[in-house]
């Protein structure tokens, strides 16, 4: 089988899914319920939150001319800017993409290098890496009861530990290692393992280059400035719609994670995953699943189209920047 249709299945499988969940999500709620929570919401509201998707751009962007001028590459701030809007606005079609999209956009405006411009989109998804996990940790520690409560239901009933369930809990994993170990020639060439060593292989190498970024503190601001603005996306989202009064600021660091699983899901758009990851984490929370589908729709929604507005805008900004 050709690459293209291994890709282009891949493809319709992921929309598959994501319009199935959509599907399924939507059919659990009122849908004229749902469109008069969100038709109620001020525009003023709206601004807002998608000034604050839009802030998260910018720093994004800032972020990567940073980057560049490390490698010795002076890219300007409205270039690097839109071309991060442009890759937004594909990846709403096709997953993954948009960061090629992205570098090849400045090898026609600056004559970066595709390879160089690459590495350090590598080391981008290091650190959105790491910061995600920051805030996993940050829910583990505010949200716990909510967790709690979660796993308690809906959770796997864990055995009760006896000295006999431990001990044959090591004595498996003891032999697992081993055999796993005696038999690493065989599974070692396996495409999944071989794609894991080069995975693993690009976060290490992407965390040594850590090393040449200029001014640090500069950089994990910017860094910082991006998830915080995921945060309080959320959380302003939370002030706009009625319903939503029982949640504060501290449960957007759990809705946030729901909402970063559902785009890290190569789903386009992550039209369904969204939706589904983040009305599920508002029902847990005690929100209705009417409720809690008007925020997810709304909040996709708004950084949609903003996605759409500033990647048309920066498509045509490149473009002349590219004649010049």
């Amino acid at each position: 089988m050709s690459t293209w249709v291994k890709n282009t299945v891949q493809y319709l499988l992921f929309l598959g899914i994501g319009l199935a969940l959509l599907y399924f999500s939507f059919q659990k709620v009122n849908t004229d319920d749902l469109w008069e929570k969100i038709s109620s919401v001020s525009i003023s509201g709206l601004i807002g939150i998608i000034a604050i998707g839009f802030l998260a751009m910018v720093f994004r962007g800032l972020r990567w001319v940073q980057m560049m001028k490390s490698m010795g590459y002076q890219v300007t701030g409205a270039r690097a800017i839109s071309a991060v809007a442009l890759s937004y606005l594909v990846n709403l079609v096709t997953p993954r993409v948009g960061e090629i999209i992205r570098c090849t956009a400045l090898k026609r405006t600056n004559q970066v290098p595709i390879d160089k411009s690459l590495g350090t989109v590598v080391l981008e998804r290091v650190v959105d890496l790491l910061m995600f996990l920051v805030v996993v940790i940050s829910t583990l520690i505010i949200s716990r009861d909510e967790l709690s409560v979660f796993l308690s239901e809906k959770g796997p009933k864990l055995p009760e530990l006896t000295a006999i369930s431990i001990s044959l809990f090591v004595i498996t994993l003891f032999l697992f290692t081993l055999i796993i170990i005696k038999t690493r020639k065989y599974w070692g060439q396996w495409k999944l393992i071989l794609k894991l060593k080069d995975l693993t292989a690009g976060v290490v190498q992407g965390i040594k280059s850590l090393r040449t970024v200029d001014n640090k503190a500069l950089f994990w601001l910017y860094s910082i400035g991006i998830w915080s603005c995921y945060v309080a996306t959320i959380a302003v989202g939370f002030t706009l719609l009625s319903g939503l009064e029982i949640v504060g600021f501290e449960q957007a660091f759990f809705v946030s994670v729901a909402a970063g699983v559902g785009f890290m899901i190569p789903v386009p758009g992550a039209w369904g995953t969204y939706h589904t990851l983040v009305s599920s984490a508002l029902i847990i929370l005690g929100v209705s699943g009417t409720d809690g589908m008007a925020f997810a729709t709304l909040i996709h929604g708004s950084q949609s189209l903003m996605f759409v507005i500033t990647g048309a805008l920066g498509f045509v900004f490149l473009y002349f920047a590219g004649r010049k």
